[in-house]
């Protein structure tokens, strides 16, 4: 099933990932199982005017030749945050770009925030599985890898309804309760996010 275009401002819109010539360091972080060779070819040639100033963190299994060097690869979040985290100090003229499903690219920008990039120093690109990570508005625990309209909440059980509202605090789609104003009527279950 194919997303339609959401009405919802709040969910994210993304653009090809372009380095930024004038900037200092740029760290591109790539989501191994979200890439494909055409991907990477397209990213390969875009990044080549800044090739002295790149740096790319590959997260995942390597099963395909990268083109890209140097390359580090990282076997998860937490390696990257510790990489990202070992960088010293962060300039004003550092970029970081990430390219990947949207729950890692949005785990990535939290992280980054964290270590004092600015919003407008991190660029995200949506590549690979429609799914979703859910923020539960009830318990406020989350529920990864979520394909379908309704979900129960890996936190405190709930069905949820799965919004087309994105909340960038939490890197996160909201969750509610599904029949709080009517107990027991519940639409359809629906995989819509491949």
């Amino acid at each position: 099933m194919q997303l339609k275009p959401s009405d919802v401002v709040s969910r994210p819109v993304y653009a090809p990932l372009a380095p930024q010539i004038e900037a200092g360091r740029h760290w591109l972080v790539l989501e191994a199982g979200a890439m494909h060779e055409a991907l990477l070819s397209s990213l390969v040639a875009a990044f080549a005017p800044v090739a002295d100033r790149l740096q790319v963190w590959w997260v995942g299994p390597v099963h395909q030749s990268l083109g890209l060097s140097p390359v580090t690869v990282l076997g998860d979040l937490d390696a990257l945050q510790s990489a990202m985290t070992g960088q010293g100090l962060l300039r004003v003229s550092d970029r970081l770009f990430v390219q990947g499903s949207e729950p890692f690219v949005w785990s990535v920008f939290l992280a980054a925030r964290q270590l004092g990039l600015a919003p407008g120093q991190v660029q995200l690109a949506h590549a690979g599985s429609q799914r979703r990570r859910v923020w539960c508005t009830h318990c406020h625990g989350f529920t990864d890898g979520v394909t379908t309209n309704l979900v129960d909440c890996a936190g405190c059980g709930r069905h949820l309804l799965v919004r087309d509202h994105f909340s960038r605090r939490h890197g996160a789609f909201m969750g509610v309760m599904v029949d709080a104003e009517q107990p027991g009527v519940r639409p359809a279950m629906q995989e819509v996010f491949p």
